[in-house]
């Protein structure tokens, strides 16, 4: 918790005080859980890599769920928001998780129902405790999280937050896509080895995969760093670095390209 964020707290009316603090210690166990389930994909990029034969279409994929879940714990932790606003949007993950959890419960079978909805119910009791309530849409189904004028929808806007600098622009969408095997994306990288169908990417996807790795990276240091108040130009540095490497090589593999196809298509390449 942030010095302004803990004062925040600290100042609280008695009866909010505990349940405001549970919200901040939820918050860090997702973060965790969060960033273990992106390292597990970074580290599966990596294996992917390095493989031979290397099938690499994959990448695109698992580069979309680290971005997710960067710009995710960034939503909680973005700088200038005021303690109010955070805590809102703290409570809004916790309730989204938790309701999701009820609907997959139902889906998975009865015996799972009363975990789920005690996660629920522990999840609201704690965001009325801190002094919110929880918004409703249309239907009467629970939408947002309240605290007096300040409001968080459970919905986060993915899409749109992860075309913010310094993520490649669009490729949650495109990435998104080729995870929901949809036609027009994923026909770019199909063909036959052997008469067997498989996917494969040409290297200008492998590099807009990395870059957006090391896009969220980037927002991810800066975001925790300010937050924590720690300098984090020193890592963005060093991702910035890895940043013009990665494009450095491209470069090099698009002329190597060229020239490998000259002796087939002449100058008109």
């Amino acid at each position: 918790m942030s010095p302004l964020d803990g004062d925040w707290v600290g100042a609280s009316h008695h009866r909010h005080r505990t349940a405001r603090r549970r919200l901040w210690g939820w918050s860090v166990w997702n973060t965790q859980v969060t960033l273990g389930n992106v390292l597990d994909h970074v580290q599966t990029i990596q294996r992917a890599l390095i493989g031979e034969p290397v099938t690499i279409w994959s990448l695109v994929s698992l580069s979309r769920v680290v971005q997710e879940g960067v710009v995710r714990v960034c939503h909680l932790y973005e700088a200038g928001l005021s303690p109010e606003q955070r805590a809102v949007r703290i409570a809004a993950a916790w309730l989204n998780g938790a309701r999701q959890h009820q609907v997959a419960a139902r889906d998975v079978g009865p015996e799972a129902v009363p975990k789920a909805d005690r996660i629920w119910e522990d999840a609201s009791r704690t965001v009325q405790r801190a002094g919110m309530s929880i918004g409703l849409d249309g239907k009467g189904r629970p939408n947002s999280a309240v605290l007096g004028s300040v409001k968080a929808s459970f919905t986060v806007n993915l899409t749109e937050a992860s075309k913010q600098p310094p993520h490649l622009p669009a490729w949650y969408r495109i990435s998104s896509a080729a995870s929901h095997s949809t036609v027009w994306m994923v026909a770019q990288a199909y063909g036959f080895d052997e008469d067997e169908p498989v996917m494969r990417a040409d290297p200008e996807i492998v590099t807009a995969s990395v870059l957006a790795v090391l896009g969220a990276f980037e927002e991810l240091v800066q975001t925790l760093g300010t937050y924590h108040g720690k300098d984090p130009q020193p890592a963005v540095l060093t991702i910035q670095r890895r940043t013009v490497a990665v494009i450095n090589r491209q470069h090099k593999w698009r002329k190597q390209a060229r020239e490998d196809a000259r002796p087939l298509l002449g100058d008109d390449i």
